[in-house]
Parts: C-alpha cells; structure tokens; sequence
C-alpha cells in the first residue's frame, strides 16, 4: 500500500509542478507595466546671435541630463542676425554653430533669418552642423542651397521620435530678402500638414519643430492634429505652460536665449502617455559652464568692434536712429527723400557718449544696400498706405521718412484711406512731380509699391554711409 500511494504521488508531481510554474509567471505578467520611459526635450528658439547667454544654458543642460538620462536639444530657428560677434564674423554665422554643436544639439529647423546671408553661406553653416536641418515646406534641390531633409527621426531605445520642421512664408518665402530665394520655392504649411501625416504610423511621437508663429502653429494643429506636440518660433512668444489646440500641445520659449523649454514625453511601452511643457529661466542662472564660457570669450576676441566710429551727446531712441539713418542714405545718394523701416533697426536704442564698431553693426546686421527709386506723390503713398493696411489691426507705423514728413489719414474702421505728405517746410509735395527716393533693398524687394524690385541699385551699403555720416558729423 505505502508503495503503491507513493509511486502515484511520483507519478503527479510533474504535472502540479508545471501548473505551479505556469501559474507563477501568469501572475507575474498580470501584475507587471510594461516598460516605462521618459524622453525630456529641451527646445530653444529665436536666439538671434546671442551667443551670450550659451554658458548658463549649458549649466541647465548639464543639469537635467544628470537628472535624466533620455535628453534630446532641439532649436526652432532664427539662430543668426542680432549679435554682430555672430553676424559679422569672419566666417558668418559659424560662431553660433560651433557653440550649439558642443552642447550637442540633436536637430534644429530654418527660421526666416536662417537666410539673410545668401544660400552659400547658409549651406556652408549647414554642413559644419553636427545636428541635421530639416525643413518640409522647402524646395531647393535646384538652388545652391541644396536639398533639405523634411525631417528627422531620434531613436531612443525601441522608440521612434519623428521631428518636422517646418517654416513660415507670409509671402511666398519666409521674411527675409527676396534675393536670397533664387531658385527656391516654398509650400504652404497648411499643404505640407497634408503630406506628412503618414508620420505618424512610423514613428511613437511626432514633434512639429516650427518657425511659424503662435498663431500658425495653432491652426496647424486644427489641419494636423497627428502631432503630438509642436515646438514652435518666430513670434518670440513666451509660453511660461502649453497651449493645447485640437489636442495638440504647444510650446515656445520667448527670444534671445533668456528661455529654455522644457517638455517631457512618457511613454509605457510604445504608446506615448503623458506629455507635459514648461519654459524655464536661463538668464538666471549664475554658475557659468567654464567650457562653453572659454569658447564665447574666443568668439568676441575681436577688437576691431571696439573701434569708436561716432560720439553722440544724447541718447539715442529708435526715432532718433531711424533719422540717422535716412539722413545719410539721402546724403550717400542725393535724394529727396529716403525710407526705412523699423523691423531693419535691431537696437533698442543708442546711449550718450562713444559709439562702437559694433553697435552700429548691431542696429544693421542684414548687409542692406541703397536702392533708388524714382516716384510720384501717389506711388509714395501707395508705398505708405500699402504697408499701414498691411500691418492692421496693430496700427504700427512701419516706415520712417527722411527729408519730410507723413500722416496717414484713417477711417472709421482704422483703414489707412489717404497720406498727407509735406517737405521739411511743412509744404505739401508737388503731385505730379518725381521724387528721388532712396529705399534699402528689403523695403524694394518686399513691400508692396508701383517700381517694386526695380529702381537703381546703388550697391553702397547702409553700414558705409553710417560711417560716413558719422565721421562728418561729430558729436551728434
């Protein structure tokens, strides 16, 4: 009997051990999450040459990777013009390259003013990128641009992040200078949306990296929502958190460096489940990255932009620059009148006492030439009227006018209906006479006048008539 029983307990053990072990691991599976990951973007956008406040946003860098072990940095364009260290190098442009590649960015985009040195410089500063530049609403394979890559896909572990940039063109081609898009075209980022949805079967979070505002970004979202978050520029927009649009998460950091953002991705698994935005201070961080402080201080070793070229007695505000300027492209070219806009001054103003090199590199970093046009009372005001109606509703007074004086005459609604344009004197112009106007060439190019893109191009640029100008009149 006792042998009996033993033989059919040797007989089931295998079997209840079996059932033991696969009983086990059930449960061990039922009450396991799969894999848990998180992916943290730091973004920036519109630097604009300040190549400044790099040390500090090394400091943050270096402190979130020790904190996490997933980082990728990304920029949304506008990286030159704004810093004459940067914008008049040697070799333009290449500082701000050389610096983002030692804090290893992964992918940046085109802003407008990615072009406002030509396409050969551009394409010089793309190839000495060790981050790639991808654009989708761009057509340049026939250009000296060069084709451009639509997007960028990260891999990080098993997943996928899928980046496309994107830029804006408010008129047919972003706003830059219309001379420098020979042989480039550009889509509509509505009609891109459409092409570039498929993205999001292949790859676990797809990231717009966008150069087109924040009102822009939010109706790509309504035409795409696909994308998981959008990392947009070009308004200088401080998002301090995201704005959600059509379930779209947008972020954006300000301009000149004084933001970072901040987003996180939490994946379980493949699947993407929790997305968060933040922008975080830079300018306020006081621990200097001494590696990336070594390599500004090379950069603005430049001493010939300490060269005192003009004294001023008084300080100088954005009006008083804008006279200065119209004064000498009159005087450099002997018209009746010139024209300059605001958007062409990138200073704030000028203090009392020396004025350097490199401020007044820094009021002009387009490397803008005289063009001069020959027109009528009407074709002034078409220039004017065109441009006020344009800017609607901010009512902002684009052009500054030397050698007389403007208003413009405005109905109910705000609309710009009429100029009253007067000489110096204060005695209106002759209507049928023609002027001599000078004008830089983005005004030429750009806005909307009878002669636009024709004129004479006088090739004396506006930084030599400045120095001219202020060589002759000293102390202003």
């Amino acid at each position: 009997m006792k042998s009996k029983h033993m033989n059919k307990r040797a007989t089931h053990r295998p079997g209840i051990y079996f059932r033991d072990i696969l009983l086990f691991f059930l449960l061990l599976l039922a009450g396991c999450k799969p894999t848990e990951k998180e992916i943290v973007i730091i973004s920036t956008n519109d630097i604009h040459g300040h190549i400044d406040q790099f040390p500090q946003l090394a400091t943050f860098v270096e402190r979130v990777k020790a904190r996490h072990p997933n980082v990728i940095l990304v920029d949304a364009g506008d990286r030159f013009t704004g810093d004459p260290y940067v914008d008049y190098a040697d070799e333009r442009g290449k500082p701000i390259i050389t610096i983002m590649d030692s804090l290893g960015y992964s992918v940046g985009t085109f802003g407008n003013h990615e072009f406002d040195y030509g396409q050969r410089i551009l394409r010089q500063r793309i190839n000495e990128a060790s981050f790639p530049i991808v654009c989708a609403n761009i057509n340049s394979s026939r250009a000296k641009l060069d084709t451009v890559p639509p997007y960028h896909t990260i891999t990080v572990g098993e997943l996928r992040l899928c980046f496309l940039g994107i830029v804006e063109t408010s008129k047919g081609t972003p706003d830059a200078n219309p001379t420098h898009f020979d042989s480039i075209t550009f889509d509509d980022f509505r009609q891109t949306a459409s092409r570039y949805k498929y993205l999001k079967q292949e790859c676990d979070a797809l990231i717009g990296l966008t150069h087109l505002g924040i009102h822009s970004d939010s109706i790509l979202a309504t035409h795409m929502p696909e994308l998981d978050v959008i990392i947009g520029g070009h308004t200088h927009t401080l998002l301090d958190k995201p704005k959600i649009v059509n379930n779209v998460m947008i972020g954006q950091t300000g301009a000149t460096l004084t933001h970072a953002g901040i987003t996180i991705l939490k994946f379980s698994g493949k699947k993407l489940t929790q997305r968060s935005y933040r922008s975080v201070p830079i300018d306020t961080i006081t621990v200097l990255h001494p590696a990336t402080l070594a390599l500004v201080r090379h950069f603005r070793d430049t001493p010939r932009f300490d060269t005192i070229v003009g004294t001023t007695s008084r300080p100088l505000t954005v009006e008083a620059i804008a006279r200065l300027l119209t004064s000498a492209m009159r005087q450099a070219v002997l018209c009746d009148f010139a024209f300059y806009n605001r958007g062409g001054i990138r200073v704030s103003g000028i203090p009392a006492g020396d004025i350097t090199l490199k401020t007044l590199l820094a009021i002009e970093p387009f490397s803008n030439h005289i063009v001069v046009q020959e027109m009528t009372v009407d074709d002034i005001k078409q220039l004017l009227l065109n441009r006020f109606n344009e800017l609607l509703p901010t009512v902002f007074d684009d052009l500054f006018m030397g050698g007389g004086t403007f208003t413009i005459v405005r109905d109910s609604s705000g609309k710009g209906i009429d100029v009253l344009l007067r000489d110096p004197s204060g005695t209106p112009l002759v209507p049928n006479k023609r002027y001599k106007v000078a004008l830089n060439d983005y005004i030429n190019a750009r806005y909307d006048f009878p002669g636009k893109g024709n004129g004479i191009h006088s090739e004396i640029s506006v930084i030599e008539t400045l120095l001219t100008y202020l060589k002759q009149h000293a102390p202003l």
